[in-house]
């Protein structure tokens, strides 16, 4: 008899399971996007929208950050974001949109990196991640647009001739002058600068990648600021932070870079997909706004 008791919860809890198990994926979330051209005019603009759906209703995923992505040759002239739903009760399905139109910047190859969707589901609180596909556009090249103004098409060319031969002089004394001279750049320039490279040596490997982190920020920090933060602890990093003129947000952030960075370095790092992408991104726009 005890037996067959047991035989007979073990029967529910396998059928229970089983009955959960449907649930979870009637509720899954999925990620689809899509670009309407890959080939534009230096002049025309694409639209790239990220589309995620799930089986529920609106509350029940909450998007707990704001989406960073990079994006090369072409910049956001306009994003949107919509989230609707049809249906009631178990039959509730909602869709959510990110709605991006780009601009090129320079002809080309342009590309949008993989963007990271942070997640938390609703009740229990499980967090998760989704992740884009790279995406490339072709941008052709800028076109002159020539403006005759009604005047025989040899004026101008004459004038230009004209211009060219009298500041003819002028350029070459200047061209002399500067000569030899070499750019110079500046800290926040040689960072973006080094930090492109660091992405295209490390890829996805995080360890390499927070290692050549912790150089830029230090390399930075000695030629912008005059700090060294080489050998240093955390409490001195931070004190030395303070006495430089930067906002206090600004300050943690790169302390904590700087200290994530030193603990990556010499520990095994298990990161999700996508984190070095992530992490250039959020450098990328520090130095750019420390020009």
């Amino acid at each position: 008899m005890g037996k067959m008791i047991r035989e007979t919860a073990i029967l529910i809890l396998v059928f229970v399971f089983i009955f959960l198990s449907g649930i979870q994926t009637v509720c899954a979330i999925s990620l689809t996007q899509s670009i309407d051209q890959t080939e534009i005019a230096f002049e025309d603009s694409a639209k790239f929208e990220i589309t995620v759906e799930w089986q529920g209703a609106q509350f029940a995923y909450r998007f707990v950050n704001p989406l960073n992505p990079y994006i090369d040759r072409l910049k956001v002239g306009r994003f949107s974001s919509s989230i609707t739903s049809t249906g009631t009760g178990q039959d509730e399905h909602t869709t959510k949109k990110f709605s991006y139109v780009l601009l090129p910047t320079s002809s080309g190859k342009g590309k949008i990196d993989p963007i990271t969707i942070s997640y938390i589901a609703w009740p229990d609180s499980v967090s998760g991640e989704l992740i884009t596909e790279p995406v490339s556009i072709i941008i052709a090249e800028k076109k002159v647009v020539a403006q005759a103004n009604g005047l025989p098409f040899w004026i101008p060319i004459v004038g230009g001739l004209l211009l060219l031969s009298s500041g003819a002089a002028v350029y070459v004394a200047r061209a002399r002058a500067v000569k030899g001279r070499p750019v110079v750049k500046s800290p926040s320039e040689l960072a973006l600068e080094e930090l492109s490279r660091l992405k295209a040596e490390a890829g996805t490997d995080l360890k390499k990648f927070q290692t050549g982190v912790y150089n830029i920020l230090m390399n930075f920090l000695k030629s912008k600021y005059h700090i060294n933060i080489g050998g240093q602890s955390e409490e001195k990093v931070a004190e030395l932070l303070s006495t430089i003129s930067l906002p206090e947000q600004r300050q943690k952030d790169i302390a904590g870079w700087l200290t994530r960075a030193e603990r990556d370095k010499f520990r095994p790092v298990d990161a999700p997909p996508g984190e070095t992408v992530r992490l250039e991104t959020e450098l990328r726009r520090c130095f750019e706004n420390l020009k």
